[in-house]
């Protein structure tokens, strides 16, 4: 008999409990279903450590030609003219002493940002020793823009100039820059803009103490609607590339065949 009294104890304490957990949240307010009437207090990136939002870059339109991987490098013989063919439907040919690294990557940082160029050619590569990284005395690129117009992309590129040659937004460089030149490749509606740079601060004996960048907008044929070309020159360097050769390596822009 004890151990059944016991038993029957126990059970009853047990309905108890359970009684009480399931009344106990009734006897407040219901909570209001999601939307109803309640707006979640806006967080900063700063307190919760979330990563800051960043504006989305535009894609080429539905259905726009594109490419995985840049087209392969064109092999010629020693010296002869190096032509170029990018992803964006556009190539370009550079003088034979020229080293082709149409594959690779390339550009400038510092606290302004960066910039960054691919289906390179490279002239004069690691002309001043002093730089662990390879200087060059001249390099050529292409990348692609979308969302915008070729005068807009010509002209957001070449005030880029201002990441590329200070190293402060203060300091002592002067930038100059050219108005839009209008004119055609391949019959596309194309825009350049020529850029000098003079009083640049030096590290190394050898390091340019004026550079030139030209930018050159026009159509692109796949993975982005605006290609932008650019040819940076370092200058009061021996052996500093001609403008003559810069405006010759501009004109051989072409639509890919």
């Amino acid at each position: 008999m004890g151990v059944r009294v016991q038993l029957l104890r126990v059970a009853a304490l047990i309905g108890l409990l359970f009684l009480a957990g399931f009344l106990l949240p009734k006897l407040g307010p219901e909570a209001p279903g999601a939307y109803e009437g309640v707006v979640a207090a806006p967080t900063s990136p700063r307190l919760t450590g979330a990563p800051t939002p960043t504006t989305t870059v535009p894609g080429p339109p539905p259905g726009f030609p594109s490419m995985e991987y840049a087209p392969p490098e064109i092999e010629v013989p020693d010296g002869d003219p190096i032509p170029i063919d990018t992803k964006y439907g556009i190539s370009y040919t550079v003088p034979g002493d020229w080293r082709n690294d149409s594959r690779a990557v390339a550009g400038w940082g510092g606290s302004g940002g960066s910039v960054t160029y691919g289906a390179i050619a490279i002239y004069g590569y690691d002309y001043c020793p002093e730089h662990h990284d390879g200087a060059r005395k001249a390099m050529s690129g292409m990348t692609g823009r979308n969302g915008v117009d070729v005068a807009t992309a010509a002209f957001e590129a070449s005030r880029q100039a201002e990441i590329i040659f200070r190293d402060q937004p203060d300091d002592a460089v002067r930038i100059d820059y050219s108005g839009p030149v209008e004119f055609e490749i391949d019959g596309a509606p194309s825009v350049r803009y020529s850029v000098r740079a003079s009083n640049i601060a030096q590290k190394f004996d050898c390091d340019p103490t004026e550079a030139t960048f030209d930018v050159v907008a026009t159509q692109g044929y796949s993975n982005a609607t605006v290609a932008v070309f650019i040819v940076q020159t370092d200058q009061r360097i021996q052996g500093a590339l001609a403008r003559s050769v810069v405006d010759q390596v501009i004109s051989t822009l072409r639509r890919k065949n």
